[in-house]
């Protein structure tokens, strides 16, 4: 809920952290990399931060107490649309999720943000009808298109979005962010789990912790 939650990403949270404290946002985005590395966790994020009627500004850490942040974390939010574009792919998706909503302001905060998943699964015919509104988008709106497959993606578009490349999280970390969460639970998990758990992981923060809470879920101390 937090940027200081992120793990790792320093390369991306250092530059998204400096946009939101100085103001300068780009309207579009493109957050690529493996599956399970925090490219949606880091994009609704941004969201919270940039809508975030109580944060100071001298800092990009949401408050997350104001109605807009409380909004955001239950997924209920106006200003942000998400949007799966595995399922959503066609261009009638795009045109009532996005350009038809996008013409409007913010209902609450300063942004209407916009949160494509699984981007590279849009149709040539959607493509092309979100390349319009991101020619000419307008001031209040911010695009955030996440995607494990970059190449994918049209040069057009990509012309006209910031790009953030994920990494795969390190198995340092990972130890370390699965022995908080075994802490937490009150859960003794011995090392050679922890090894496992990080080997199958293949550096996605999401199924370690996944298999995790399968382990938990056995019920044992």
């Amino acid at each position: 809920q937090c940027f200081a939650d992120l793990s790792e990403q320093e390369h991306i949270k250092t530059p998204l952290i400096n946009e939101i404290v100085s103001g300068r946002v780009a309207h579009a985005y493109v957050f690529s990399g493996p599956r399970g590395v925090g490219k949606t966790t880091t994009a609704r994020l941004f969201a919270k931060a940039l809508n975030c009627s109580r944060r100071a500004s001298d800092t990009a850490e949401p408050c997350n107490q104001c109605s807009s942040c409380a909004e955001i974390t239950a997924g209920r939010a106006l200003d942000v649309i998400e949007i799966d574009a595995a399922s959503e792919s066609r261009v009638e998706n795009v045109r009532e999720h996005i350009i038809e909503v996008v013409r409007f302001g913010p209902a609450n905060g300063k942004y209407k943000v916009f949160i494509i998943d699984e981007a590279h699964m849009l149709s040539n015919s959607a493509w092309n009808a979100l390349l319009k509104t991101l020619e000419e988008p307008p001031a209040h709106a911010v695009f955030i298109l996440a995607s494990t497959e970059l190449h994918k993606f049209p040069e057009t578009i990509l012309s006209r979005c910031q790009r953030f490349a994920f990494k795969k999280i390190s198995a340092s970390e990972l130890r370390a962010r699965l022995a908080r969460l075994a802490l937490a639970e009150g859960v003794m998990v011995d090392d050679e789990v922890i090894s496992a758990i990080i080997r199958r992981s293949g550096g996605g923060l999401r199924d370690a912790e996944s298999m995790l809470g399968q382990l938990f879920s056995l019920g044992e101390k």
